[in-house]
């Protein structure tokens, strides 16, 4: 063939210079720059692998080179594939990962709709593949990101790896298997710490837990030395995880996890029992005890430091246990980091409640200055919404430790005709304007706040003659007083042939005193003024128990709001609030709310004869949200017609002897749709206390009778969670016998969550 402009044939013309060899030089130079500048990428994004820094750059940095490379030489439909999932991811992430989806759409229109395949087009799918999806939006499950991250990307390192040069796949299989070859080694090592620390995470866990037991029973050395025992199994926890054994596995991705729990765990052991141990024995709690009505503040000051120390490492154990939890731990790992926990959070919540009443102790009892409180003996024998009509009253004073009863005697004796200066807290004038309190101070404890409660008592006290200004008031009633004398001992009182003692003063002072005086109130009142005078000249004069006994006995008398004490002082009431000893009105949050109330309107003392028998039944509609209830409230009226003091079951109102006129208040959030005594429609009076409504009916109880009130009520559920129901008890006499069932109308509940004596408030969960 000849050539037309020079005339020499094909075959003769020589070889043209060459540029293609430049050209893959350049490409390939191209190509590791973005397989470079993805992988500083990658390693400044939010992802985290392992959770421990280092690590997290290390892999991020090697996914986000390797895939490019890798992706360079995949086929196009495994490009399209990873970049299709990757922009979707990227979509939901942050600025850089929304921007490389974007870019991953743009690119893979190109590659759907180019002839040829660019390899440095591939290796920027890569890139921004990477990208996306180590910036996309977090997932629950958390290992839901992985499980995409391998769907995108494994038929990509297929196809690339398929479709590699020979040498090319030598070297990544060479890198491979030496990464997997280092990786079991490193997993094997740190297995087996992790099996050498298990033993000593355990036993040191079970070493602190004996030394709370010790400490709670008062046997301060043996709680030292378990404290002591349990600080070096946690040493040796932490020294085989943190050993040579640990070190390689402490980088991988999932055993980085375990490793780094293990140790955070064995660290926040250790800081934990040796803080305990220092507490327990420099801070023994059993020296706090009165004698002679003293406590010492100088004993008291001394334990906060300790205490309070105590709190915090346990506060900061409970937030690294919550740190290094990780959807990727081992079942046996979680199953180990919730037993301690739970042994954990429910020492720090004693220990930081024991570290807040030694903060408040010394202000209460008059470290900071002197203080005033006025006590009120109640008796619920002629009950009232909070509890009983107040008939005695003392005066304490705290001074320095020192506890004084200043004065006490009848309350009635303090009435006037004309009243004193009063003004009335939210709903009182609504709710108890009637019962005159301004004349009448027995009436001050009308409301179920016992904060209300004390607000009037510091009003009118300081008005009466003699008073003076309060900083709070203290509220007992018969159960109180007993469980004080427990606390004491027996107490003599003059004038009386008894010796109280713990096991007949509730009884004695319920109903005994009134036969006992029949017709002498004057001496029946004295008698009460001295009672309470000796009963507290008592807990001022003899050595009390330690702590541990002062709970046992006093806790469940709080709980019950038999024994109450409200302060001015915020930051005081504030603890009193927390721990239920102020008597505040505190329903729980989102929660439904039930109480029943009596209050005796013929002021007699027959309530001591009351009983009561509340069966609630409630309905729950989670589709609509809404809840109806029946509350029926059975009152039996024990006392007889004849044979008590007029006192007891007498009236001024005309009404035959024995009969007990109460007015039954229900406190619920809901509409009342109807009531009914006995069957038959009867009279309410609908007001609100705290926000909500509240349903009153005026009810006669001839001797010996029994009559049923029915209330229905309606409304809304609370929309978190589950359905609860909190009833809140009335201090009575006799406490209620209760029947809770809530169910739903496809499901209807037979059987009671809930069914028992009515002590103290409670929580039942619905369907």
């Amino acid at each position: 063939m000849t050539d037309p402009d020079n005339g020499r044939t094909g075959s003769s013309r020589g070889p043209r210079p060459s540029r293609g060899g430049w050209q893959r030089e350049h490409r390939t130079a191209l190509l590791w720059l973005i397989a470079t500048i993805s992988a500083l990428e990658a390693a400044v994004s939010p992802a985290r692998p392992v959770g421990f820094r280092a690590a997290d750059v290390f892999w991020c940095a090697l996914l986000g080179a390797a895939i490019p490379l890798i992706a360079s030489r995949a086929r196009r439909w495994a490009l399209i594939g990873a970049g299709g999932v990757a922009a979707v991811v990227g979509i939901g992430g942050d600025s850089v990962g929304q921007a490389s989806a974007l870019a991953l759409i743009l690119l893979m229109l190109l590659v759907a709709f180019s002839d040829r395949r660019d390899r440095l087009v591939a290796a920027l799918m890569g890139a921004f593949a990477v990208q996306a999806l180590l910036r996309g939006p977090a997932f629950e499950p958390v290992w839901l990101a992985a499980l995409i991250g391998i769907v995108a990307l494994a038929p990509l390192v297929w196809s690339g790896r398929r479709m590699a040069r020979g040498r090319e796949r030598r070297a990544g299989t060479r890198l491979a298997f030496g990464i997997v070859v280092l990786v079991g080694i490193f997993t094997i090592g740190a297995s087996v710490a992790a099996l050498d620390a298990r033993a000593d995470l355990q036993s040191g866990a079970d070493g602190a837990i004996a030394g709370v037991d010790a400490l709670r029973s008062g046997q301060t050395p043996a709680a030292s030395n378990a404290f002591e025992a349990s600080a070096a199994d946690f040493t040796r926890a932490s020294s085989s995880v943190t050993g040579p054994l640990s070190w390689g596995g402490r980088y991988l991705p999932i055993v980085g996890q375990h490793v780094a729990a293990l140790r955070e765990v064995a660290s926040a052991g250790n800081d934990l029992a040796t803080s305990a141990g220092v507490t327990a024995s420099t801070a023994d709690y059993r020296s706090l005890t009165a004698e002679g009505g003293r406590v010492d503040l100088v004993k008291v000051r001394a334990l906060q430091g300790p205490v309070s120390a105590s709190a915090q490492t346990i506060s900061s154990a409970l937030a690294t246990v919550a740190a290094v939890r990780s959807p990727w731990l081992l079942r046996p790992v979680t199953s180990e980091l919730d037993r301690f926990d739970a042994r954990l959070a429910d020492i720090g919540e004693q220990t930081e409640l024991a570290s807040a009443a030694l903060a408040v102790a010394p202000d209460i009892l008059g470290g900071n200055g002197p203080r005033r409180y006025f006590l009120a003996f109640s008796t619920p024998a002629e009950s009232r919404d909070g509890g009983g009509f107040i008939g005695a009253y003392g005066l304490l004073a705290a001074d320095t430790g020192q506890l004084d009863l200043l004065e006490s005697g009848t309350l009635g004796l303090l009435n006037r005709d004309g009243p004193y200066r009063f003004d009335p807290p939210p709903d009182w004038d609504l709710r108890y304007g009637s019962n005159l309190v301004e004349r009448f101070l027995g009436n001050l404890g009308a409301s179920p706040d016992w904060p209300t409660g004390t607000n009037v008592a510091g009003q009118l006290f300081p008005q009466t003659p003699g008073g003076e200004r309060v900083d709070g008031a203290l509220y007992a009633d018969p159960r109180a007083m007993a469980g004080l004398l427990r606390l004491t001992g027996p107490v003599a009182v003059a004038g009386l042939d008894v010796i109280l003692d713990a096991d007949n003063a509730e009884e004695f002072l319920l109903r005994e005193q009134y036969v006992r005086f029949d017709g002498d109130n004057r001496q029946r009142r004295e008698l009460l003024g001295d009672v309470a005078r000796a009963t507290f000249d008592a807990l001022t004069s003899r050595p009390l128990p330690g702590i541990e006994d002062l709970t046992k006995v006093l806790g469940p008398l709080v709980e019950g709001g038999h024994l109450r004490l409200s302060v001015f002082d915020d930051t005081s009431e504030a603890f009193l609030d927390r721990i239920g000893l102020s008597g505040v009105w505190a329903p729980r949050p989102g929660a439904d709310l039930l109480s029943v109330r009596s209050a005796n309107t013929l002021s007699n003392k027959i309530d001591a004869y009351l009983y009561r028998d509340i069966d609630v039944a409630t309905t729950v509609d989670p589709g609509r949200g809404t809840v109806q209830s029946s509350v029926k409230v059975r009152l039996r009226n024990d006392a007889p017609s004849s044979g008590l003091p007029d006192y007891v079951i007498g009236n001024n109102n005309g009404l035959p002897p024995g009969t007990n006129r109460t007015m039954v208040t229900v406190h619920s959030p809901h509409r009342l749709e109807s009531v009914t005594l006995d069957g038959q429609p009867t009279p309410v009076q609908t007001q609100r206390e705290f926000g909500q409504p509240v349903y009153s009916v005026v009810v006669d109880l001839p001797a010996g009778a029994t009559r049923t009130l029915e209330y229905r009520l309606a409304g809304a559920a609370p929309q978190d969670g589950p359905y609860h129901l909190q009833i809140l008890a009335q201090a009575m006499a006799n406490p209620d016998q209760m029947s809770v069932r809530i169910g739903t109308e496809t499901a209807p509940r037979t059987t009671p969550q809930f069914s028992g004596v009515l002590r103290v408030p409670v929580l039942v969960v619905g369907p």
